[in-house]
């Protein structure tokens, strides 16, 4: 039953939460619970020097929707893909329901998110390059997108881009080189949703992660013909991608 569901919403880098607000009232609609974190590392007072307290972040959620007899199914965005699948660990329903807890992850659903394996971190899934349109600062704690209309809201009106563009903070830079240590895909059952027109993760990278890192694990793949930002371009194409992930 939906009623028995949280889905919980994780960002991707330099997004508040609040950029899924429209696919989740979708399915709040479809009656689902739903929960939207923010990641410490967009726009802190003070830099982050790892994504770990990210990852706590998303436990918090996690174990607070799991106490409450929920079953959890973790939506990711891009950069969020890390400290979602480094927070799986010990929190999935099975794990959980042997400790006598009531509820835990059931699902995860990586929107052209990362898929990397233990040990690897974003900026090596890149061949250890940054990316051109990574503005990084000097002292190499924040950094911030180039051209987000272009790389982010490509297949949006010009006016939704810049009114999406105005909502995003600077990111802990230091986050892109966490690596790491469990990779939840491999342990809960999981959905990637492509994204056609994506020029920040292109669909080629996107299927190799899939096909190639994942390869074996069963990753179930929805499609979408939109940008890197799904949830304000298609939100109601989104839901129905997700829910069908959850129902799965």
């Amino acid at each position: 039953m939906a009623s028995n569901t949280t889905i919980i919403f994780v960002p991707g880098a330099w997004h508040p939460a609040s950029c899924w607000d429209k696919v989740a009232k979708h399915l709040e609609q479809a009656g689902f619970n739903t929960d939207l974190v923010d990641l410490p590392s967009v726009g802190p007072p003070e830099h982050l020097k790892g994504f770990e307290p990210d990852v706590e972040e998303v436990r918090r959620h996690v174990i607070a929707a799991g106490d409450a007899g929920q079953k959890v199914v973790l939506v990711c965005h891009s950069y969020g893909g890390l400290p979602t699948t480094q927070s799986v660990e010990g929190l999935d329903l099975k794990t959980r329901q042997t400790r006598g807890q009531p509820g835990g992850i059931v699902h995860l659903v990586y929107c052209c998110s990362f898929v990397i394996p233990e040990g690897e971190s974003l900026i090596g899934a890149f061949g250890g390059n940054d990316l051109p349109w990574f503005i990084i600062s000097d002292d190499k704690m924040q950094y911030f997108p180039n051209g987000p209309e272009t790389v982010f809201y490509n297949d949006m009106s010009e006016e939704d881009a810049k009114s999406a563009t105005a909502m995003l903070k600077p990111h802990s830079y230091q986050t892109a080189h966490s690596r790491l240590t469990y990779a939840g895909w491999k342990h809960v059952p999981s959905t990637y949703i492509y994204c056609l027109k994506d020029n920040a993760i292109p669909i080629v990278v996107q299927k190799m992660m899939v096909e190639q890192t994942a390869k074996g694990y069963g990753v179930r793949t929805e499609t979408l013909d939109a940008s890197h930002s799904p949830f304000w371009s298609m939100p109601k194409e989104t839901a129905e991608a997700i829910q069908r992930a959850a129902e799965s």
